[in-house]
């Protein structure tokens, strides 16, 4: 789950970094320090909750139903197609 952050923060980082480059734009610390109190509050929770693991479940549940759905899309579509039973 720090990778998930760690992409976040530099995400975010690049952002800021993007926005400080306009000049009148001042770009603060305070999202560098948000996910900085998020990683904390991670840490404390993933102690009695194991967070990485349902998210890696949920993961597997959304690939199972996208792969249905585009399984349905492909049979409804070569359904469509004439001469084809």
């Amino acid at each position: 789950m720090t990778i998930i952050l760690n992409i976040l923060y530099f995400f975010a980082l690049g952002i800021t970094f993007i926005i400080s480059g306009f000049g009148d734009v001042q770009a603060n610390n305070a999202i560098s320090s948000g996910i900085t109190a998020m990683a904390t509050y991670y840490n404390s929770l993933d102690e009695y909750l194991p967070i990485t693991t349902l998210v890696a479940i949920i993961a597997f549940d959304l690939i199972f139903e996208l792969s249905v759905f585009i399984y349905k899309l492909v049979r409804w579509g070569y359904q469509k197609v004439p001469g084809i039973t």
